[in-house]
């Protein structure tokens, strides 16, 4: 019976080791190449398994797809909300609004931090918007809208007085925030006249707070 119990184990984690191999493939060549010019064949090679251990583990190219994004926005949505949640607590009496902003910023624009990891996760979701084949609203039910329902009940908490419309309109102007400094740090080009020093951590991060927590307090005054 050991025996067995333990030889089923080996095997489960042989299976789960493939899985993540299979995921950890289908990142790296769906950002390069898109979802097109990538192929089943491709993915093994890559990962180093056969080509039933797709339809196996995901039943087909799509359902890989859409698991490799399920796996990408989950890590970055638990990242986000965690961060705040614990910025908060570990502040206890002395949380402000900049500790909950700083806390958000940061762990937003950590992942692009790592050159090649944020530029890969620029690539997937610029191609994923171009040629879509998650099911309709997945990034706003497993991104945006658990990290805005977190941000806005944060900054809320922080800012007795902001409704909770205007809490949520703010997190949406924090975020469109962040999302451009990304966008302009992995496309230099389209800075244009601008300097490339504008977007230069950590300087931004402290200028992104102090506009932002001015903005929200006028909301709450």
């Amino acid at each position: 019976m050991r025996a067995a119990a333990a030889a089923t184990a080996v095997e489960h984690e042989g299976a789960e080791r493939t899985r993540e191999r299979l995921l950890d493939a289908a990142e790296k060549l769906f950002a390069a190449r898109g979802f097109r010019a990538t192929s089943v064949r491709h993915i093994t090679a890559e990962a180093g398994c056969n080509l039933a251990a797709v339809n196996y583990h995901f039943g087909d190219k799509v359902g890989l797809y859409r698991e490799m994004f399920h796996r990408r926005l989950g890590a970055l949505r638990q990242r986000r909300i965690a961060s705040l949640r614990r910025a908060v607590t570990d502040a206890g009496e002395r949380a402000s609004l900049e500790t909950l902003l700083r806390a958000f910023t940061t762990s937003f624009l950590e992942p692009h931090l790592d050159e090649s990891g944020g530029r890969r996760l620029m690539q997937l979701m610029t191609r994923e918007m171009l040629d879509p084949h998650l099911r309709p609203r997945t990034f706003e039910k497993e991104m945006l809208a658990p990290v805005q329902e977190a941000m806005s009940a944060a900054m809320r908490r922080l800012c007795p007085g902001l409704g909770g419309r205007a809490a949520r309109r703010c997190a949406h102007s924090v975020v469109a925030q962040l999302v451009h400094v990304v966008q302009m740090r992995h496309n230099p080009k389209a800075c244009g006249g601008m300097l490339q020093a504008d977007f230069a951590f950590p300087e931004v991060v402290n200028h992104i707070i102090r506009f932002s927590a001015a903005g929200i307090r006028a909301f709450q005054r």
